[in-house]
């Protein structure tokens, strides 16, 4: 090793040493960079020829210049035939390891390609060495020899190795740099081997090439190594030019594409104008809807023609001076839209949109289907989506015009307000789809039979017909729509049997503005169903005044409720066979302070209808409740329930809550209900009823006999007694038949396990005919009129409290006072 190292730094001059690397490196770098464009473009043999030549040259001009380098203490020369010959062999040797890499690319493939290298590189440095002349001979030292040879091989292999491995700079850069380590290690550790022996005896050789020339072919080489660099360079600039260009040329033919699949795919149509007229772009759609032919529009025709084309086909007359109108407005730089309907039934929507070039776009879209919505919208927010028929909007405009005409022209008409009767009982017994057909037929009925008259729907079973002339015109229409309900309809296969009602307004003789016309038609309706039903009525300035009493009772009996001046009467109820008291019956009673004495039969019906009814029905239950609570005897006291209580999902709690208030057992309160609770909802009442009887609170049925489903509701749910309705009481005596009903309903009671309570006892003879038929309890004027608490306060073991008259037994056994209903009239 201080042979290898004595010989690089004294026998080589250093900065030939550093020239010699770098001329190697270059060379390098550029023979690999020729062989992977060989590698990657699938060039000829002439480019793998030129990588060959660039890294033998470079070997070669490598060797010789650390040949002028080296100073062996004699004058060289070189022999011109054995030194082209190892520029030869060098140049062969880099050609046969590039081939042997390009054919198999791999790993293994590129040390044997290195090897070969190797061998080329030792066999042109000894040819060179060959080649030198001098005034001596070479002395050689085998092992050292061996070692260059050896090192050169492996690193070789080594470069090579690296370059047929994944491309890219830094492993070019790699590879260059092993290889001319190679090269250079070869060169130095086969110089150190190598020794000058000078010899005295022999002559002055014909140095052959001097060095100057030697420097001249070195130069010459490093110009056509450095020529195949720029080549490299330019080519590869070039193609990084060609393959942005392509893939611009690529990108802008998709994004073409694109376009125009983006265009055509699009729900409008739309054609692009320029600014001297001619058509640009026209997609599918616009040839669609536009019906244009498709070979004109590749054309590029200008927009008159195709203004001209649809002219043409008479669908619409547009004109060279319309289509020079909407160009102008397009240059003006206003957005246009407007609506143009088809003759094939299309409505479009055209939206001119101006370009900055004076060109414009209009696009067209299809709004058939948003403008029959649109339409079916206004139709039905101006009519009835079950019957079709006007709706109480529309029926008021139409209404409008009308009273508008006869206050410009004279004449009369007529408003008649119109409610089905029993038509409740249609929805709860056969279901809502069966009421929905009913009101079909019906509204198509009455269509008919108004001829010419307007008739709405105003909601739920009430209608309205707007008829012209005067009461008579109107007497006659409301005859024959009243008519059409002579006969049962058929519906869902069962015959319904339905009435009508109707109120009728006269214009202009009960006002000229629609509201008080539809005012005075409703207090006529109600004058007519409260009369009978299943006729009309005109109205009457009378209504009024009654309409206005109403609402001055109701007033009145609100603050009655706000100012606590409302009382409970109790009604006795004694055992049918004893005499004795068995409880009260509660009622509610009212005292004006102007009117007096308001019966029930007033108040109650207009707190049902106004829904006073619940409020007031609380009232009597805590009431009662609360009275009964102190009472030193344990009687009952009887309340009766209103329909409309029975609307309350938590009535169990409330009158649960009311007992716990109260402190009364839950055991002596009894509840009167009226078996409509049952058969307007039965499911939810049933389940009602079941929870308050959980509680132990008596059920009884009120007024039994008078409905119409009586059997079947006591099959729905176990009542503890039944109330005969004092109608049938009323007529013992006098008729046979009121003593049948009254015996089958007492031995309904017995079979069925319920007590029997007989309401309106006011003779001896009915209370003996009771006791005979073994009736349960009674309850009438016979024993006691509805009275003040205080009135009966010896009989409930409480001190009386004056009231004028003492505590009565009327001629009857042992009348106690019980607590009845308190929304019921006298017992």
């Amino acid at each position: 090793m201080y042979r290898a190292f004595a010989c690089l730094t004294e026998e080589h001059t250093a900065w030939v040493v550093a020239l010699a690397a770098c001329i190697c490196w270059i060379s390098c770098a550029v023979a690999l960079k020729l062989e992977q464009r060989v590698q990657a473009h699938r060039h000829g043999p002439i480019w793998l020829l030129a990588s060959g030549f660039s890294i033998g040259a470079g070997i070669w001009s490598t060797h010789f210049i650390g040949m002028l380098g080296y100073d062996p203490g004699v004058v060289l020369g070189y022999e011109p035939r054995t030194t082209l010959l190892s520029l030869l062999v060098a140049i062969a040797a880099a050609t046969a390891a590039f081939l042997l890499a390009r054919a198999t690319p791999s790993r293994w493939a590129g040390a044997g390609a290195g090897l070969v290298l190797g061998i080329g590189i030792a066999g042109m440095h000894f040819l060179g060495i060959a080649g030198v002349r001098l005034p001596g001979h070479f002395t050689w030292d085998p092992a050292l020899a061996v070692t260059a040879i050896a090192a050169g091989c492996l690193l070789s292999a080594v470069g090579m190795a690296i370059h047929v491995g994944p491309a890219g700079p830094r492993a070019r850069f790699a590879a260059a740099t092993v290889l001319t380590l190679a090269i250079a290690v070869l060169h130095f550790l086969a110089m150190a081997a190598a020794r000058v022996v000078p010899d005295p005896a022999l002559a002055i050789p014909q140095l052959g090439l001097a060095r100057g020339v030697l420097a001249g072919g070195i130069a010459a080489m490093m110009a056509v190594i450095l020529a195949f660099a720029a080549l490299t360079l330019m080519l590869d600039h070039l193609r990084r030019i060609n393959v942005a260009l392509a893939r611009q040329s690529h990108m802008l033919r998709e994004k073409t594409l694109l376009l125009d699949a983006t265009l055509d795919s699009m729900d409008q149509g739309l054609i692009m104008v320029d600014a001297g007229g001619a058509v640009r772009v026209c997609n599918e759609r616009a040839l669609a809807l536009l019906d244009l032919p498709r070979a004109m529009m590749q054309a590029q025709p200008s927009y008159r023609a195709v203004l001209r084309h649809e002219a043409s086909r008479r669908e619409r007359r547009l004109t060279d001076r319309s289509s020079r109108a909407w160009i102008e407005r397009g240059e003006a730089g206003q957005t246009q839209v407007h609506e143009r309907a088809r003759p094939n039934g299309l409505v479009l929507e055209i939206r001119t949109v101006p370009l900055a070039d004076g060109g414009f776009v209009r696009t067209f879209t299809d709004i058939t289907e948003r403008k029959a919505a649109e339409a079916e919208v206004a139709r039905l927010a101006r009519h009835d989506v079950l019957t079709g028929l006007p709706n109480r909007a529309l029926f008021h405009e139409t209404l409008a015009r009308s009273l508008a005409d006869i206050a410009l022209r004279g004449g009369a008409c007529a408003v008649l307000y119109l409610d089905l009767d029993g038509f409740k009982s249609v929805n709860d017994s056969l279901g809502h789809q069966a009421g929905d057909e009913l009101l079909r037929r019906v509204a198509a009925g009455l269509r008919r039979a108004a001829g010419d008259g307007a008739v709405a729907r105003l909601g739920g079973d009430e209608f309205a017909v707007l008829s012209d002339g005067g009461a008579a015109e109107a007497a006659a229409l409301a005859e024959r729509l009243i008519a059409l309900f002579d006969s049962p309809f058929s519906v869902a296969g069962h015959r319904v049997g339905v009435g009508l009602s109707i109120g009728i307004a006269l214009a202009p003789e009960h006002g000229m503005d629609a509201e008080p016309l539809y005012r005075r038609a409703d207090l006529a309706l109600y004058r007519a169903k409260a009369e009978g039903r299943g006729t009309y009525r005109i109205f009457t300035p009378a209504m009024d005044e009654e309409a206005e009493e109403r609402r001055m009772l109701e007033r009145d009996l609100r603050q009655a409720l706000d100012d606590d001046t409302l009382s409970l009467h109790y009604q006795p109820q004694v055992d049918g066979y004893t005499g004795a008291l068995v409880g009260f019956e509660a009622l509610l009673r009212w005292t004006h302070p102007v009117r007096g004495s308001v019966a029930p039969s007033v108040f109650v019906p207009l707190a049902e209808e106004t829904g006073l009814i619940v409020v007031l029905g609380d009232w009597v239950l805590r009431e009662a409740c609360r009275e009964a609570a102190q009472w030193a005897q344990p009687l009952k006291v009887a309340v009766n329930l209103s329909p409309r209580q029975f609307q309350k999902p938590d009535l169990p709690e409330s009158v649960l809550a009311i007992l716990a208030e109260t402190g009364l057992s839950p055991d002596r309160l009894e509840l009167e209900v009226t078996e409509s609770i049952i058969i307007n909802d039965m499911a939810r009442a049933v389940g009602i009823l079941r929870r308050l009887k959980g509680y132990g609170i008596r059920i009884s049925m009120d007024d039994f006999g008078t409905g119409y489903a009586s059997l079947a509701t006591l099959q729905a749910f176990p009542f503890d007694k039944l109330k005969i309705d004092r109608s049938f009481v009323a007529q013992l005596g006098t008729g046979p038949q009121a003593a049948v009903i009254v015996r089958a309903v007492l031995s309904l009671g017995r079979s069925l396990g319920m007590g029997v309570v007989a309401e309106g006892v006011e003779t001896h003879a009915q209370m003996k005919f009771l006791t005979e038929e073994a009736c349960g309890e009674m309850q009438g004027y016979l024993f006691g009129k509805p009275r003040p608490i205080a009135d009966y306060a010896a009989a409930v073991g409480a001190p009386a409290v004056a009231v004028g008259a003492p505590a009565v037994a009327v001629g009857a056994p042992a009348v106690a006072v019980a607590a009845g209903s308190g929304l019921a009239a006298a017992g």
